[in-house]
């Protein structure tokens, strides 16, 4: 018997409006053809935790009902300052965005955080991944959209430059 899929943990461990727009987070990013991996390495086997990719490339990870986060995060992955600041955005996109910024928390993962320029404003402290949104409600949900669309467009861009 197959194991259960992302849908199937978010209807069995998520309820009410988490439910609902963790669902219409998954059906966005399978409209776009990214495919889920859940990742059982050490750190995460015991865990919900699913990288989303294209072309063996990440997109971003969400973890479903984490006892040491919260009931659900998505996070970027890293996503360069120069794409960024050269995405056409507009300024609610830009405040959710300075919002939703990973800030490092001394976990490891990025050694302090690193300096980057977000949408025109400098950061000192971003971890490795670059946006965090812990418990998205339906406003962060737009921003995680567009988040997902300029990181695919990232990822084409930069499959593009390597073919030249």
């Amino acid at each position: 018997m197959e194991g259960l899929n992302i849908k199937d943990y978010i209807r069995q461990e998520l309820f009410s409006d988490d439910r609902k727009i963790a669902l219409d987070f998954v059906d966005y990013l399978e409209s776009k053809s990214l495919v889920f991996y859940k990742d059982n390495g050490v750190c995460w086997k015991d865990k919900i935790y699913y990288w989303v990719k294209l072309n063996d490339k990440c997109v971003c990870f969400i973890a479903i009902n984490d006892p040491e986060e919260n009931r659900w995060t998505v996070w970027s992955d890293d996503m360069g300052s120069d794409y960024l600041e050269n995405y056409p955005v507009d300024n609610a996109v830009k405040e959710a965005a300075w919002k939703h910024i990973d800030h490092c928390g001394h976990c490891g993962s990025c050694k302090g955080g690193r300096h980057k320029v977000i949408f025109g404003r400098e950061f000192n402290d971003i971890c490795g991944c670059t946006f965090r949104a812990d418990n998205p409600d339906i406003d962060d949900l737009e921003f995680l959209k567009v988040i997902v669309d300029i990181r695919i467009n990232e990822i084409v861009s930069s499959a593009d430059c390597k073919r030249d």
